[in-house]
């Protein structure tokens, strides 16, 4: 078996190999049809194929001179039988068949690179597009299924992040009237966010409800409506929780504004986050972008009313509360009005009393019968009021109005009132006794005097009413 015979495989030569150790890999699918041989005394390489040397392994005469190379290949036919001759048995050869050539050994010529690309014309570039094609197509093959197998799987586990997600509204200690309200919106098809709150039975839980499927965590802060809860001053809320399956339930509530928590109506902006189900379920891929990235946010802002009654129930209840609100308000306008209004009947009385005195009165010491009167009558009513006015002054609560930023007829005013009224009428009483005789002149200069001190102090009456008045309105019609 000479070993004469090269072949070219991947990159480089390998061989020499003897004709049956090249009949062997072809036949153990080392060597293909396009593989190019060569050995010396041929011009060029050529692929398999197309070597005469080898046109018996496709069916074809072997032409070769060396007689000794047929006899060696094929074996001869069994006499008498119509069963063609076996294929000789060549020696296995090992798969380190492919070795490059020892040094000094006779080198076979450079592979041209035509005849890499088209060693016998089209037949080897169409081999090897076709091959380089098949390869892209195995690689896509396996690209695909790939990708598949992982698209069923996010498909899987989506699936069953929505089943776990199945609205369930079961909620006890809850008016039906608001669960109701709360199944509406969870079940909403629309794609905007959106979301409703429901307040227990007890008072103590806060139910919310979204029409977003999935885990998300949530802030919900409130405020609420002017004149539309149970209490005074404006109060603000901060909740805290998770939404799941539909459904929130926040028990800690932080009070941002105001006392403490009054039912009624709500102002309300909902800002949720929902942690996309890859990254809850695999906690290494949330800190890539991309995962990380598939998080939602969402913001909505609503009204709601936050009371454990029904709402008809909350209408009669903040009815007759802002009635007592009013009421309350009202007090200390109506207060301030009769007290201002008791001076004005004192003062009245004290006129009435004095000029008819005055008018029947001889001397100065007549005056007595006046001073009498008014010591039983009026001084200690006066002085009542003086002091209780001057008590309630000190008192900011008495001298706020709704706005804060006027005191209407301030108790301090009727203190002062009260003073003028009561020197007024203990300056006449001194002035009058003084006189012997009371001529028609001098009852004339004493009368003067009275009504002019009696009508400024009837003027400051007159408006402190005109104010209060006016504020008792404004305040029934709010």
């Amino acid at each position: 078996m000479k070993k004469e015979w090269f072949i070219f495989k991947g990159t480089q030569h390998h061989g020499p190999f003897s004709i049956e150790e090249v009949v062997e890999l072809y036949a153990s699918g080392e060597v293909k049809d396009q593989s190019l041989v060569w050995r010396e005394g041929i011009a060029k390489w050529e692929p398999i194929a197309k070597s005469e040397s080898f046109q018996f392994l496709f069916g074809e005469v072997l032409k070769v001179t060396a007689a000794s190379e047929v006899q060696s290949i094929v074996a001869p036919p069994v006499k008498n039988s119509e069963v063609p001759p076996p294929l000789p048995i060549f020696p296995t050869l090992p798969r380190t068949a492919f070795k490059p050539e020892a040094k000094g050994a006779e080198l076979p010529p450079p592979i041209p690179l035509d005849a890499i690309l088209d060693p016998s014309g089209a037949n080897q570039s169409r081999f090897i597009k076709q091959r380089l094609k098949e390869n892209g197509q195995n690689r896509s093959m396996i690209y695909l299924v790939v990708g598949s197998l992982f698209f069923i799987c996010i498909i899987t586990w989506f699936a069953l992040n929505e089943r776990e997600a199945g609205i369930n509204l079961r909620i006890k200690g809850l008016m039906p009237v608001y669960l109701e309200k709360l199944e509406i919106t969870a079940t909403n098809n629309s794609p905007k966010f959106e979301s409703a709150l429901a307040l227990s039975l007890d008072g103590q839980t806060l139910w919310a409800s979204t029409n977003q499927p999935g885990e998300m965590t949530a802030v919900i802060k409130l405020n609420s409506r002017p004149k539309k809860v149970l209490g005074l001053g404006p109060v603000g809320l901060t909740v805290k929780g998770i939404f799941k399956n539909h459904l929130g339930k926040f028990n800690q509530m932080i009070l941002t504004e105001g006392s403490k928590f009054l039912p009624g109506e709500y102002d309300f902006k909902v800002e949720a986050k929902q942690i996309h189900f890859i990254n809850a379920h695999f906690k290494k891929l949330s800190g890539i972008n991309f995962f990380k990235s598939l998080n939602k946010t969402f913001l909505y802002h609503g009204t709601a009313l936050i009371y454990p009654g029904t709402p008809r129930e909350f209408d009669k209840k903040i009815d007759d509360y802002q009635v007592a609100i009013t009421n309350e308000m009202l007090k200390p306008f109506q207060d301030k009005l009769e007290r201002i209004q008791t001076y004005e009947s004192l003062i009245n009385e004290i006129s009435q009393n004095y000029l008819m005195v005055l008018e029947k009165a001889k001397i100065g010491k007549n005056v007595a019968d006046f001073e009498s009167k008014y010591i039983k009558n009026i001084s200690l009513l006066l002085q009542s009021l003086v002091l209780k006015a001057y008590e309630l002054s000190k008192d900011p609560k008495f001298n706020e109005t709704l706005s804060n930023t006027e005191v209407i007829a301030p108790y301090s005013e009727q203190v002062a009132i009260g003073k003028q009224i009561g020197e007024m009428a203990s300056d006449m009483i001194t002035k009058t006794a003084k006189y012997k005789k009371l001529s028609d002149k001098d009852k004339n200069i004493l009368k003067l005097e009275f009504e002019n001190r009696s009508r400024s102090i009837k003027q400051q009456i007159e408006q402190n009413i005109k104010k209060l008045e006016a504020q008792i309105q404004k305040i029934s019609k709010a």
